[in-house]
């Protein structure tokens, strides 16, 4: 998403946003906007009562903002103001019916951006009136959650403004087989489609499993998981503030982590929250993101300002509840501060008003009023308390800081009733384990989310030949900068004028079988640096075509093989040094020569002796030809596999060759093999 509309009102963060639209359904008679406005006010109203519901029943505690939708009409007046008036956006949107438009930060915690949705699916089911839409920096990221499941036209500029909420199930839009799928499409256009027919765009039930599996966490009708319960000894005048409002907790924690240098001044007198004053024990609920930010803080109050903790090794339970106390306490006494610094600054000092009243001059709002004119005044009156509400969506540090100093002024008795009845009746603090993850549950984790769906294990059910078969398909795709392309051989090798044989048999004069090597002459026809008959091609070429003889152990006669064997080569030499050189076997003359210096090289090595062989059918003990029996050709899937599993335990959990090469093609190998003889891999059972 390049711009998110209306930016200068919105305050938008870097990348830490989630953007909502619901769209009710209006009588089409209603025509007149003062009774479209009424209706729209009834309908947020029902809206935010089942927001509230859905809230309190799990207990859920916001990180940054909340869940808080605005009215859009679409008046041209309510379109400037909101700054909607840009081509790009007009592109995007459309003539648009009148609308909830909503923005949540969620900061640190990526479940506020899920609960969103969960709550926009119970909605629209809800109220199945109700068209949902949300979005972020990513675009679609609900299709990002079921990338292995989208169809194959499904891309992310194919898919932009085509993903909806509807009935609590998730709809993407297809053109039809007339029109390019990367059509581009507006939201009215798309919310028509829907209207007309809402049942046709349902996703498939792979699609729509993945979501509610990551929505699953919230179904449960109680308290969310990630809350963690914790006793803390608080200032009174804190623990009446968090009594009451509990959401303070989110801002208190985010405030003292962020602190800055302007902060910490404030932090060495605590004006608000004096550490002299009375403090007593309370329980609170954080969420587990604000627990682990808030334990990982390093801290050390000052004893000059009266802050007395008990010895963290004498007692280290009460020691976490006091600094746990002390950091709240000070998260606080920062929020208050910096409402303190803004509270004499009018809004024509704002930044954000001055870029804002730029923009509305810029795009014609005043029309040609000239300023100070009663007209002007009169406009100018109506953008800033629209702008004043705007600002009011998120919960930003100078409008935490107000609300704290406000409820610091007005106590309720209520909480402090509630507090001294707790104080005798306090519930256990919740086990913090979670915070200690070993190396073992991270791999678990991991394997449980991103894992490969199949895992090869020593001594499992997958053979060497699968194994190496799979291995070998997936180096024989293609890749482009998107990655590799997943759409079968039939697709790669489009460029071949004549379908592959099974079997490429042809007979020389000694009438050997010989097979070309096909894999490897269709790879050097995708490379575009070989496909023209140059030169240098013609030496790979006549490499791929070298004839192999082929291995014919099922024969009766073995001695007829070697006789076979022994006049290939001969044919071969006679071919490299003869006066028809290159007409039999169009092969470079170096080529023999480096084979035979590979022989020579090989052989003052143990190299042979690494191989694994076939393992040969029990002989007859008639049989005279030793050198035959003795002979054991080399098993090519068993190798490979084997020295896969060589090479990635040399890794020891590290990232190399292997890893990485499972990695691209979704496969794992277990890091720690149950067999540590590597003589008992067979072909069968690996």
């Amino acid at each position: 998403m390049s711009k998110l509309i209306g930016g200068n009102l919105e305050f938008v963060r870097e990348d830490d946003f989630v953007e909502y639209y619901i769209f009710p359904r209006l009588p089409d008679n209603l025509r007149d906007p003062a009774k479209i406005h009424q209706q729209m006010v009834q309908v947020h109203k029902e809206i935010n009562a089942i927001v509230k519901e859905k809230t309190l029943e799990r207990s859920y505690l916001w990180h940054k903002d909340e869940f808080k939708l605005q009215i859009r009409t679409g008046s041209p007046e309510e379109r400037l103001l909101n700054e909607e008036t840009n081509p790009e956006d007009e592109e995007n949107l459309g003539d648009l019916p009148p609308y909830f438009h909503g923005v949540t930060h969620y900061g640190d915690n990526i479940a506020d951006e899920w609960f969103v949705v969960y709550l926009l699916t119970e909605i629209t089911r809800a109220r199945g009136d109700c068209i949902a839409r949300v979005c972020d920096s990513d675009g679609e990221f609900l299709l990002i959650e079921a990338a292995e499941a989208l169809p194959d036209w499904a891309s992310p500029e194919s898919c932009e403004r085509r993903v909806y909420i509807v009935n609590g199930g998730l709809q993407l839009l297809q053109n039809s087989a007339a029109t390019s799928q990367d059509a581009v499409i507006t939201m009215a256009n798309a919310l028509q489609r829907i209207r007309l027919n809402p049942t046709l765009y349902r996703c498939s039930r792979e699609i729509q499993s993945c979501i509610d599996a990551r929505l699953k966490e919230f179904q449960i009708a109680q308290p969310h998981f990630s809350i963690h319960r914790q006793v803390v000894e608080l200032p009174l005048s804190a623990a009446q503030l968090l009594k009451q409002q509990p959401r303070l907790v989110s801002s208190a924690v985010r405030a003292f982590c962020d602190r800055d240098s302007m902060d910490t001044k404030a932090l060495r007198t605590m004006r608000y929250f004096p550490p002299e004053a009375p403090r007593l024990r309370t329980n609170l609920g954080f969420t587990r993101c604000l627990y682990a930010m808030l334990m990982h803080q390093q801290y050390t109050p000052e004893r000059r300002l009266g802050w007395k903790l008990t010895d963290s090794v004498a007692n280290p339970e009460l020691y976490k509840e006091q600094l746990l106390g002390v950091k709240l306490s000070s998260g606080l006494e920062i929020l208050a501060s910096q409402a303190k610094r803004i509270d004499g600054q009018k809004l024509e000092e704002l930044p954000a008003w001055r870029a804002y009243h730029r923009s509305l001059q810029s795009k014609g709002y005043f029309k040609d009023n000239l300023e100070g004119s009663a007209e002007y005044q009169q406009l100018l009156t109506k953008a800033m308390d629209y702008f004043r509400g705007n600002q009011e969506r998120f919960r930003t540090a100078p409008q935490v800081g107000a609300e704290i100093l406000e409820l610091l002024l007005h106590p309720a008795e209520a909480a402090s009733e509630e507090l001294r009845d707790e104080e005798n009746n306090l519930q256990p603090s919740d086990s913090d384990e979670w915070l200690n993850i070993s190396a073992e549950d991270l791999d678990s984790m991991l394997q449980d989310r991103y894992g490969p769906h199949k895992l090869y294990k020593p001594n499992g059910d997958m053979n060497a030949e699968e194994f190496t078969k799979q291995l070998s398909d997936f180096l024989d795709q293609q890749s482009n900068f998107e990655g590799i392309e997943h759409k079968g051989h039939e697709e790669l090798d489009s460029d071949d004028d004549e379908p592959e044989p099974k079997k490429t048999e042809s007979s020389t004069s000694s009438g050997a079988k010989v097979k070309k090597n096909a894999s490897m002459r269709k790879a050097c026809q995708r490379n575009s640096l070989i496909q023209q008959e140059e030169p240098d091609s013609t030496h790979v070429r006549n490499f791929l075509d070298f004839v192999i003889p082929e291995d014919n152990w099922d024969s009766t006669s073995e001695m007829s093989d070697y006789a076979d064997e022994d006049d290939l080569e001969s044919n071969l030499h006679r071919s490299l040094s003869g006066p028809g050189a290159g007409n039999v076997f169009p092969l470079d003359r170096q080529i023999k020569s480096y084979m035979e210096q590979m022989d020579r090289e090989l052989a003052q090595t143990t190299v042979g002796k690494t191989f694994n062989g076939k393992k040969k059918a029990p002989q007859a003990e008639e049989d005279d030809f030793d050198d035959i029996e003795d002979f054991e050709p080399i098993n090519i899937n068993v190798n490979t596999l084997r020295n896969m599993m060589d090479s990635y335990k040399s890794q020891v959990g590290g990232s190399g060759p292997v890893s990485n090469l499972f990695s691209a093609m979704g496969v794992g190998m277990a890091a720690a093999c149950e067999d540590k003889d590597p003589k008992n891999l067979s072909e069968s059972a690996v």
